[in-house]
């Protein structure tokens, strides 16, 4: 793979069950990640974009979080129904998909 262009970055971040915080882990972010792969594999843009799972990106009560690079949207609340959407519109013609924006918060 060449130095990719795009990164999605998806946190997949667990806490125990009893943590105060909540996280992506537990809310399906590795399903979200396994998606986002799945699916930039069938669009064939493998070459230049990758798909990272992460931990914490400190936006855990709007989670699953996911955020795109170089552009740097931010996502918030993501579902497995979500992904095609992103891909389509944040990845391939580089547009925020706005009802998903992450609201301009502090960091957690």
């Amino acid at each position: 793979m060449a130095k990719p262009k795009i990164q999605i970055l998806v946190c997949t971040n667990e806490r125990p069950s009893d943590a105060i915080k909540p996280s992506c882990g537990t809310r399906g972010g590795l399903d979200v990640y396994r998606r986002f792969k799945d699916g930039v594999r069938a669009r064939g843009i493998r070459d230049h974009v990758m798909v990272v799972r992460t931990g914490c990106l400190k936006h855990c009560s709007q989670g699953i979080t996911v955020n795109i690079w170089p552009n740097n949207h931010w996502y918030r609340g993501v579902t497995l129904a979500d992904v095609d959407e992103i891909l389509d519109r944040s990845v391939m013609d580089e547009q925020e998909v706005e009802r998903l924006q992450m609201p301009d918060i502090p960091w957690e």
